[in-house]
């Protein structure tokens, strides 16, 4: 289950609205489309700033729902598996979701439901506007199903809005007020305008640098491993001085991975200089490769062949 690009949006709020928003306790909301709807809130955020990044792959867990209800925090009643694009997970008549494996069309996610009435959902990877990764759901079926196979298909196109009152997980069924879709489908990233009550697209700022990719390793592992579950556990571990950076986990065919550290998007003053002193220290290299070798060891595999290659 190959994980795809990176995928980041930038919203930046004028100083007028941002006072505004914050004096009436209004929450930064995102939401991700699935089966061409947005039905649950992603990620809430209210201690967001002028400017604010939001990103995430496509890394998901499939699970099932005894229900669907709007304005209510999602329900996850079965266990949940790590599944991809081009894959298929049963749900047996016990309830039980068994791992993924290849099957079904190879742009969507399939639940093979021998249980019965369920509602399908998926939750899925990413990083809020404070730094802080995790996986929450972005949706759930409103119709429950019966017995059969069900799709879903997540799109790489997210919903913003500002919104009081409403936590992560969230399910709604109503359109949100005065919500703005941004379209990642054929870019990695994007940038919106809060200025007056309205969106705009703003005009690129001289203000940021791309994101560096600082160290890139490629590990031929002893069996195959959930990409997933490599992306969260080194995640969890670049804190403190490495919070600023970010890994993407891609797969190379067979049991090859391929983990690129990066710098962290939309890095700026005291922030970026601490980053990029950071990259200047020798023992950089050997301390993001035992990160790998940790989260390696977490998932009970070995490694047959490693390269590190700084900066590429």
């Amino acid at each position: 289950m190959p994980a795809g690009q990176d995928k980041s949006v930038d919203i930046q709020i004028d100083p007028d609205d941002l006072k505004t928003l914050k004096d009436n306790n209004y929450k930064l909301c995102f939401a991700k489309k699935v089966n061409d709807t947005y039905n649950v809130v992603w990620q809430s955020a209210g201690d967001y700033l002028a400017d604010n990044s939001f990103a995430w792959q496509p890394l998901y867990r499939l699970f099932g729902s005894n229900s669907f209800s709007g304005d209510v925090k999602v329900r996850v009643s079965t266990n949940d598996v790590a599944i991809g694009l081009g894959d298929q997970a049963v749900l047996d008549k016990e309830g039980i979701l068994h791992d993924a494996s290849t099957g079904g069309p190879p742009t969507e996610i399939t639940m093979v439901n021998q249980f019965g009435k369920i509602h399908p959902g998926l939750s899925a990877y990413s990083t809020d506007v404070h730094g802080e990764s995790s996986t929450t759901p972005i949706y759930v079926a409103e119709k429950e199903i019966v017995l059969g196979q069900d799709t879903l298909t997540p799109v790489e196109a997210v919903q913003v809005w500002f919104e009081q009152n409403i936590a992560t997980s969230t399910m709604f069924s109503d359109a949100r007020s005065n919500a703005e879709e941004i379209d990642l489908t054929t870019v990695n990233t994007a940038a919106r305008l809060y200025s007056g009550g309205k969106w705009s697209t703003p005009t690129a700022s001289s203000l940021y640098t791309d994101p560096a990719t600082v160290l890139t390793i490629i590990a031929t592992l002893t069996a195959a491993v959930s990409l997933y579950d490599l992306m969260t556990k080194i995640s969890s571990r670049l804190t403190g001085v490495y919070k600023d950076f970010k890994a993407e986990v891609t797969s190379e065919g067979g049991t090859t991975v391929k983990i690129k550290y990066k710098e962290q998007p939309r890095l700026t003053g005291a922030r970026l200089t601490q980053t990029r002193q950071l990259q200047q220290d020798p023992k950089l290299v050997d301390q993001l490769s035992d990160i790998a070798l940790r989260a390696f060891a977490q998932l009970n595999v070995g490694y047959t062949a490693m390269q590190a290659i700084p900066g590429r």
